[in-house]
């Protein structure tokens, strides 16, 4: 039993370290925008249906469905659909 709640934890753990990664490092992108003039739409923690946030002036926080990456849209990107281009 004691082997399960250990894999449990390293696997709660593995989650929480790469969680803090892709927050730091999408948080690098919205300043590198901002120092640069770029107006930021949306910064994202997690992809897929929104489940909460607030918008704060120009940019709309969120914490999304899947907490496996993240993303920052910036003013002037166009969202691609890849099947009728």
């Amino acid at each position: 039993m004691s082997q399960l709640i250990a894999f449990f934890q390293t696997i709660l753990s593995l989650a929480l370290v790469l969680g803090i990664v892709v927050l730091i490092h999408e948080f690098g992108h919205f300043i590198a925008a901002r120092l640069m003039g770029v107006r930021v739409e949306v910064f994202s923690f997690g992809f897929g249906p929104r489940l909460l946030g607030r918008k704060f002036g120009d940019t709309d926080f969120r914490l999304s469905l899947v907490p496996l990456g993240g993303y920052v849209r910036m003013a002037g990107e166009e969202e691609i659909d890849v099947e009728n281009p």
